[in-house]
C-alpha cells in the first residue's frame, strides 16, 4: 500500500501542477486534461479508503478518545455531543443527517462551478482540498480516535431515530474509516468550500453559508466528533488554503524563471477540442 500511495501522490502533484508536458492533441487530449484536472479528488478518496484497512488497528492500537474528551471537558465542562442529546428528535436528526451528507456534495459542486468559469481559482481550491486531506490523514495517524458515539456510548441516554438517519448513516458507516476523528475533515473541507465560494460570488457564499454551518453542527450532533476536532478542522482548512496559495505562487515564479509559459485559458478546454494552451 505504501508504494502505491507514493506513486499516487507523485501523480496527483504532477497533475495538480500541470507538469505532464504536452498532452496529445484532439479529443483524447481533452479527456486526458479533464482526468488530470480532477485527479486530486480521486487521490484523496484513494488515500482515505486506505485508513479502512485492518493494518491500522495493528500500527495504531491505542485510541486517543479519552484525551480528546478530557480537552472538551476542560474547556466546556462536557463534550457538546452529550449536551446536544437533549435536543434530539426524529425531525432534527433527519435534518442533521442530510447536512452531514453534504460533505459528499458541496466540494464537487463548487469545483464544477469553478472549473467552468474560474480556472485559476479551481486549481487553488482543488489543491487546498488535497492538502487538507493529507494534513487530516496525518492527524488520523498521530491522534487515532473513533468519536464519542463509539468510544463512550454510556454517555448517551437517548437513541437517534429518523426516516433518513438510519439508511444514510448505515451507508456512511460502511464507507468511512474507523479512526477519522481528529481533525474533522468534514469541517475542514466544508470550510474551504465556504472560503472559495466567496471567490465565486457573494450570492453563492450566502446560499452555502447555512448549509456549511449545519454541516459543522451535524458532526457534533450526530456524535461523530469532539469540539476539539472542529477546531482542528478549521486550523487544517486555514493551513491548506495558505499552502495552496503559496505553492501556486511558487509554481508561477518557477515558470517565470524558465521563460514565457503558454497562455492558460481562463476556462478548461472541452474534451471535443484540441489543446488551446
Amino acid at each position: 500500500m505504501a508504494p502505491a500511495a507514493l506513486i499516487a501522490l507523485a501523480a496527483a502533484i504532477r497533475f495538480a501542477f500541470r507538469l505532464e508536458g504536452s498532452a496529445a492533441a484532439g479529443p483524447a487530449g481533452g479527456v486526458f486534461r479533464i482526468l488530470r484536472d480532477w485527479f486530486p479528488f480521486a487521490f484523496f478518496s484513494f488515500t482515505y479508503e486506505a485508513f479502512g484497512l485492518s493494518v491500522w488497528a495493528t500500527l495504531l492500537p491505542h485510541d486517543r478518545d479519552a484525551e480528546l474528551l478530557r480537552i472538551d471537558r476542560f474547556f466546556l465542562g462536557e463534550t457538546p455531543a452529550v449536551l446536544l442529546q437533549r435536543l434530539a428528535g426524529p425531525l432534527l436528526t433527519d435534518v442533521m443527517t442530510a447536512a452531514y451528507f453534504l460533505h459528499l456534495v458541496l466540494p464537487p459542486f463548487l469545483a464544477w462551478l469553478l472549473y467552468r468559469k474560474q480556472w485559476v481559482v479551481f486549481r487553488q481550491f482543488l489543491l487546498a482540498v488535497l492538502l487538507a486531506g493529507m494534513l487530516g490523514q496525518i492527524g488520523y495517524m498521530l491522534v487515532p480516535a473513533v468519536g464519542p458515539q463509539r468510544a463512550f456510548p454510556e454517555l448517551f441516554t437517548t437513541t437517534m431515530t429518523g426516516e433518513v438517519y438510519r439508511p444514510v448513516t448505515n451507508a456512511l458507516e460502511a464507507l468511512r474509516a474507523p479512526r477519522d476523528v481528529f481533525p474533522s475533515l468534514h469541517v475542514g473541507i466544508s470550510t474551504i468550500v465556504l472560503v472559495f465560494s466567496r471567490r465565486r460570488s457573494r450570492r453563492l457564499f450566502l446560499a452555502l453559508l447555512p448549509l456549511v454551518l449545519l454541516n459543522w453542527v451535524s458532526t457534533i450532533y450526530l456524535r461523530y466528533h469532539y469540539a476539539v476536532d472542529v477546531l482542528a478542522g478549521w486550523a487544517v482548512a486555514a493551513l491548506a488554503i495558505v499552502l495552496a496559495r503559496r505553492a501556486l505562487q511558487l509554481e508561477e515564479a518557477l515558470r517565470g524563471r524558465a521563460g514565457p509559459a503558454p497562455v492558460t485559458p481562463s476556462t478548461p478546454p472541452s474534451p471535443g477540442r484540441g489543446p488551446s494552451s
